[in-house]
């Protein structure tokens, strides 16, 4: 039976009390634990079997006690993470295997409700502070905003990746980046499913670079792209990020530091540069700028890879996240088409699935 539309719509907007107890779960682990126990459990045995696995200096530091995981645990299980079987009795579900068998998982739980829920918290407050001036502007946005009616006035200034190193939130967020929420297949296999000649593009010779992966983490993408091509040379597979103390990155692909908002692109040339989940976190401006650079540094075979979520409604959240950090937002293909025209590019393959990273690709116009 289908619930009334005003259940549905309490359902909707009551998430965002339950969505503060995700912290708390994930500075705990106690997704984990019930994961690991198994079956049902009371929330007297999940908090014995979570303190069994805790140092004496993780207790003294984080002392938890037997209420605040009973309401954690109810709370969250009324977003369906966990299944409630009886009072303060709790039993895992796909959700919660997954989450703990998904080690991005968690870092990618916490950035949305610390990061996306402050923002989400200052969305309105900034638009009327602004008279309500759309869209929103890079290192403008309602995060910033947050942090100035905070009293935060050096973070303010910053831009939002910025503030997060400050902060010490990069190293928990590159980790979710790498494997998200969730794997749709590795680099090469999702290229494939879409049809998309891979060996060609990495077969070129006009450059001994095969792959710049720009914003790419500890290079994961890179990682499976040598896992199924293991002859390509570590200096062939280059991931770039603006902080370069990376302590997960693999030997067999390379570390270069590039801040795109300051400098040039420093790879001239290369066969592929790629973008995963960049250009969203820019506002149509920056993400030109951006481009811009790139087609500065690309030569008429070099190809430029865009992995994107398609905007559609099932990324509508997604969108709303990009808009309150970044000023950013999601694309559709008349967008990228426009995007692409402006800068000398060319789209020249797409694919826009209903869930999970699309594919664009761009080459410049000769």
């Amino acid at each position: 039976m289908t619930p009334p539309p005003g259940a549905v719509l309490a359902a909707k907007v009551t998430a965002a009390g339950a969505l503060g107890f995700i912290p708390v779960v994930v500075h705990f682990r106690l997704f984990e634990t019930l994961a690991k126990i198994g079956t049902a459990a009371s929330s007297a045995e999940i908090l014995q079997a979570n303190n069994s696995e805790r140092t004496e200096e993780e207790k003294a530091a984080s002392p938890l006690c037997l209420k605040l995981v009973e309401d954690t645990l109810f709370v969250l299980s009324g977003q369906g993470l966990i299944d409630l079987v009886s009072d303060n009795v709790f039993a895992p579900n796909a959700i919660t295997h997954h989450w703990a068998s998904q080690p991005s998982a968690p870092h990618g739980a916490l950035h949305f409700t610390t990061e996306v829920l402050l923002a989400s918290a200052f969305l309105m407050p900034k638009l009327q502070a602004t008279q309500f001036a759309y869209p929103l502007v890079d290192a403008d946005t309602p995060y910033q905003y947050a942090f100035s009616l905070l009293g935060q006035k050096n973070l303010a200034e910053q831009h939002t990746y910025s503030i997060m190193e400050e902060i010490g939130r990069m190293d928990s967020f590159n980790i979710f980046m790498d494997g998200k929420f969730g794997s749709f297949g590795t680099l090469p296999e999702r290229l494939q499913r879409f049809g998309y000649d891979l060996d060609a593009a990495i077969g070129g010779t006009e450059s001994d670079v095969v792959m710049v992966d720009i914003g790419g983490g500890t290079g994961a993408a890179l990682i499976e792209l040598k896992a199924a091509y293991p002859h390509l040379a570590a200096s062939s597979l280059v991931v770039q990020e603006f902080q370069t103390d990376l302590q997960t990155l693999d030997s067999g692909i390379t570390l270069q530091e590039w801040n795109f908002k300051t400098s040039p692109q420093p790879i001239r040339g290369a066969l592929i540069y790629s973008l995963t989940h960049i250009l969203h976190n820019n506002s149509d401006l920056e993400a030109l700028k951006l481009l811009k650079k790139l087609v500065d540094a690309m030569e008429p075979y070099s190809r430029l890879l865009i992995h994107e979520f398609s905007k559609n409604s099932n990324y509508g959240n997604m969108h709303g996240t990009m808009v309150g950090l970044y000023a950013g937002r999601l694309r559709s293909r008349e967008e990228w088409a426009a995007m692409a025209e402006v800068v000398g590019l060319k789209i020249t393959f797409e694919v826009y699935p209903e869930a999970g990273e699309g594919l664009i690709e761009m080459m410049k116009v000769t």
